[in-house]
């Protein structure tokens, strides 16, 4: 127990003794890469490979940090969520025609069945449930469709600017960046 306690106690000296910066750095998780828009690295000051992956992963953060904690892996993950649940609402929309063509016959049905003529009634029901549905499927399909692009688009701008603070970062190193 007392080790336990002591190992924790060395971490937090450590951290201190370090700055907020050192205990920041701790509690982040390691990105997948640390150049997402893969960009030519080349190391004008004879840095080391080792140096560089280290410039480059204290640049990625300096960039998310100096984009409002925007970071392009996990913004990544919430498009790709997020087109597939607009794929999902594309395909429920689909079927909009076919789902208010028999909603519409079952209400036409129960119109004809009071007025004399059920098949006429339901045919009648059929088709005009049939064209309500379909544009009701079509303008579930469009917005999905909208929402999926505008989520794209604001990707693409936040990762241009994240992008910038990059390059910067890594500039600002002796490094240079195509």
């Amino acid at each position: 127990m007392k080790s336990g306690r002591l190992a924790g106690l060395g971490l937090a000296v450590a951290v201190l003794w370090a700055g907020p910066a050192a205990a920041q750095e701790q509690q982040r998780a390691l990105p997948p890469g640390t150049n997402p828009a893969q960009r030519v690295v080349y190391p004008s000051q004879d840095q080391d490979v080792a140096q560089q992956q280290a410039d480059q992963l204290e640049c990625y953060y300096w960039a998310s940090d100096n984009t409002g904690g925007w970071d392009p892996y996990v913004a990544h993950g919430q498009l790709v969520e997020a087109g597939y649940v607009a794929a999902e609402q594309a395909d429920a929309a689909q079927g909009g025609a076919v789902r208010g063509a028999a909603g519409g016959a079952l209400a036409g049905l129960a119109i004809g069945a009071i007025a004399g003529d059920a098949g006429k009634g339901a045919a009648i029901g059929a088709v005009s449930g049939g064209v309500v549905g379909g544009m009701r499927s079509r303008r579930a399909r469009q917005s999905a469709e909208s929402q999926a692009d505008a989520a794209i688009n604001q990707f693409n701008t936040q990762f241009q600017q994240w992008d910038r603070n990059w390059t910067a970062c890594m500039q600002g190193r002796g490094y240079t960046i195509t």
